[in-house]
């Protein structure tokens, strides 16, 4: 799928210089990239789409080509997929340059002549995409009249749970770098997925996922998560001491639920469940349990493709049942989620899949950025709690932005 390329040797250079000039390169010659790093892992990597990223409705998780997906919050039967193929792609870990099979020689000789320019050159920040919304920040009294209709919902049983989110437009400092983000997000939440995307029909946008939605190891071992439940870490406190309310474990509950109902659904009885368990994202807690299924033994090859319908979008950042859940957010919300709370990772790298739900989240734009956060709504929800849920969740970005 992905062969070496040998003709430019980045030994020489430092990460943030191949970085830099990976997305300068993008930028000028209009394509696609994006950077990552996996949860947990050292190692950074990187991949460039010479096409610029396409919108291919529908991305075959089990056969396309190594790639990284990026899809929205509103994707009915994951219609609205953009796929970014790996052209070009690096891995920090052992620093070698590789193309997908499809590039030509051509394409291949002038890629890798451009960055070795850009390298020599030098330059202190490179250009990203940028995609102008009309969003504005989500005034508290809206939410909150927004999270008393949605407990009116609950209690006239058109739904168990919603999760409405807020959007919040921030100015960026003179200066500003997109890099200099994602490594402080790098630092800052070591064990979530971190991102930075640029694609010319979608923009720029960056963020710090705890929340997989499918995932399949080299070995075919698939995993997903709930993850539900939000407070701020206490200084001094280990995730085994904290206590939870009654509101957070029950919330949950109903994702772990939702999820092995998905399960029932496609008849898969043999999986593995792990937790909840307290886990860390930044200066907030979470409850996360895990599920793991062995592909192999249950004889379930499309398996990821499977649990992915079913399971966008997730009960964690839309609600339950999803369809009546979906649709108050659509009545509700006054601003389009776009790539918040959608799904973002790569596909088929090195054998392996990792797609993350889009939180913890923003856009970039060319003078300021759009944060988002959402929080779950149950019966026992009061609107100023959800609401400075949601502030919190907004704060852990401000402090990687210096505002």
């Amino acid at each position: 799928m992905i062969s070496s390329v040998s003709a430019l040797s980045f030994e020489k250079y430092r990460e943030r210089e191949i970085i830099a000039a990976w997305f300068q390169l993008a930028h000028e010659q209009g394509m696609a990239a994006a950077l990552w790093r996996l949860p947990s892992q050292p190692h950074w990597q990187l991949l460039l789409d010479t096409s610029g990223g396409k919108m291919v409705g529908r991305v075959d998780i089990e056969e396309t080509i190594g790639g990284f997906v990026v899809a929205p919050f509103n994707n009915p039967d994951r219609s609205n997929e953009t796929f970014l193929r790996a052209d070009l792609y690096f891995d920090s870990f052992d620093r070698r340059l590789k193309s997908g099979s499809n590039l030509s020689d051509e394409l291949i000789e002038h890629c890798l002549v451009r960055l070795d320019a850009i390298l020599k050159h030098g330059f202190e920040q490179p250009s990203f995409y940028y995609k102008q919304t009309s969003s504005n920040s989500t005034a508290k009294e809206d939410y909150c009249r927004m999270v008393e209709r949605a407990i009116d919902g609950i209690r006239e049983n058109m739904f168990q749970k919603v999760v409405p989110a807020v959007s919040r437009r921030v100015p960026l400092k003179t200066g500003f770098g997109c890099l200099e983000t994602f490594e402080q997000l790098s630092d800052n939440y070591p064990f979530a997925f971190v991102s930075l995307v640029t694609v010319p029909q979608l923009g720029t946008w960056m963020g710090a996922s705890p929340e997989s939605i499918i995932e399949i190891d080299e070995n075919q071992q698939f995993t997903t998560v709930a993850v539900a439940g939000t407070q701020t870490k206490t200084p001094g406190l280990t995730p085994p001491e904290v206590a939870w309310k009654q509101k957070e474990i029950e919330e949950q509950a109903l994702v772990s639920r939702y999820i092995i109902n998905c399960f029932k659904k496609i008849r898969l009885r043999e999986f593995v469940e792990n937790g909840p368990k307290t886990v860390v994202a930044g200066n907030l807690l979470h409850l996360k349990t895990t599920f793991t299924v062995d592909m192999k033994e249950t004889n379930f090859p499309l398996l990821g493709s499977v649990m992915l319908d079913l399971l966008h979008p997730t009960s964690a950042v839309c609600g339950m049942p999803k369809t009546p859940a979906q649709q108050f957010i659509e009545d509700h919300e006054k601003f389009n989620r776009s790539l918040f709370s959608g799904y973002l990772g790569p596909v088929n790298i090195n054998n392996e899949t990792h797609l993350f739900v889009n939180l913890r989240c923003m856009q970039v734009q060319a003078n300021k950025a759009i944060l988002y956060a959402g929080a779950g709504v149950t019966e026992d929800s009061i609107p100023e709690k959800e609401w400075v849920e949601t502030q919190v969740k907004c704060d852990t970005l401000l402090d990687v932005l210096n505002l």
